[in-house]
């Protein structure tokens, strides 16, 4: 962004922001963890309902998280 001498940069919101960008990765992170978890679980106990469709949706959302 390019600021021009009339222009003023509102640099108050910055720190909010920043905390607010790393909470929402801190609760991705709680949330990436409980679905490994479990994962696991469907994975150890297989139960007859739990499908390769399932396990294939799992493994993707678990390695989008990874980029967080």
């Amino acid at each position: 962004m390019i600021v021009h001498h009339s222009e003023q940069l509102d640099v108050s919101s910055f720190p909010k922001k920043m905390t607010e960008a790393a909470e929402m990765r801190l609760q991705l992170r709680h949330l990436a963890n409980a679905l490994a978890e479990v994962y696991e679980l469907l994975e150890d106990y297989a139960p007859t309902w739990y499908t390769l469709r399932h396990q294939e949706r799992i493994e993707s959302a678990l390695r989008s998280a990874k980029k967080f």
